[in-house]
């Protein structure tokens, strides 16, 4: 109980009084205000967006909290504009903070816009009765199984992808139509790798059901999403806000080396699942943590199959 209360008075105090001092000393001594700071300090990336989108987050200038909130920014270079003006930033004593501060809102704004993009396919539940649902569904089995003929929509077929059952939909309900549309995009996009992983998911001994396994890898890269965890990757990969097809080849990224992981792992049998996807979630978040540079797309674009991205071979 003490703890706790001298930890909120810290919190306030550290808040209220110790940060807007040592702002304003900073600013006295370097003649910079924070954001302009932060522009020169760091080199375009996580780290630098990170820190501004922090500074942002803890400005008291409510136009600054307000671009810290937004999804949708209509101007970003107005927007960018209006920060100089308030902050008295001159643009030709320094021109590289115009350029510097749009990135990194759109990169702000843009992974909001993703998150609630993201949510909104999540809370749509999977329906028979929707054409486009059942469509989807149907070319997901064409793509991994083009020599094979689905001969009913209700199949014990549907057990060759890994699903649980005789028919896919019962294993949509968590997340929604988000798990069709990435084991679809997989199998689409990457087909090759997708098809490998399936023949790899049935080995004799490391068995797992793709279609199950893909559908908790969507979960795990949602509450990812959700958390703020990816914006290490997605403030990293380019200089724009990222979009759908972004998140979805994280997903395949995701796929991809927790295939590699189960193998390298050796699991006795499939009730090690649980503890393993746990496991491999951590090490994924522990590498975005650490690592301000990580990207994690990177290996799996390139067609790497040695290694894993935690350096098991």
């Amino acid at each position: 109980m003490v703890t706790e209360w001298l930890g909120n008075a810290w919190t306030a105090l550290y808040f209220f009084l110790v940060r807007p001092m040592w702002k304003w000393v900073l600013r006295k001594y370097t003649g910079r205000c924070e954001l302009l700071r932060l522009s020169y300090q760091y080199d375009e990336g996580a780290k630098r967006t990170k820190s501004i989108e922090k500074s942002l987050k803890l400005s008291r200038v409510t136009y600054l909290k307000e671009l810290y909130k937004s999804d949708n920014i209509q101007d970003v270079a107005a927007a960018a504009q209006e920060v100089m003006v308030l902050k008295a930033v001159v643009s030709e004593v320094h021109p590289r903070f115009m350029d510097c501060f749009q990135v990194c809102l759109c990169q702000i704004c843009g992974y909001k816009k993703l998150k609630n993009e993201v949510e909104s396919i999540k809370k749509v539940l999977y329906s028979a009765e929707n054409p486009d649902h059942e469509t989807k569904l149907l070319k997901l089995w064409e793509v991994m199984m083009p020599d094979v003929k689905l001969e009913m929509r209700v199949s014990n077929q549907w057990k060759e992808l890994g699903f649980q059952g005789d028919d896919p939909k019962t294993d949509f309900r968590g997340m929604g139509v988000l798990g069709l549309y990435q084991l679809l995009y997989f199998a689409v996009k990457h087909s090759d790798q997708c098809r490998r992983i399936l023949s790899r998911s049935k080995h004799p001994t490391y068995w797992y059901p793709y279609a199950v396994v893909g559908i908790n890898l969507t979960k795990a890269i949602y509450e990812l999403l959700q958390s703020g965890a990816l914006r290490t990757h997605f403030y990293n990969i380019s200089k724009g806000q990222p979009f759908l097809h972004d998140f979805h080849e994280v997903y395949c990224y995701m796929l991809f080396e927790f295939d590699k992981f189960w193998i390298n792992s050796k699991p006795k049998d499939i009730m090690e699942f649980g503890r393993l996807q746990g496991k491999f979630k951590k090490l994924v978040l522990s590498k975005l943590k650490d690592d301000p540079s990580t990207v994690l797309v990177a290996d799996f674009q390139k067609g790497h199959h040695g290694e894993d991205c935690f350096g098991n071979s």
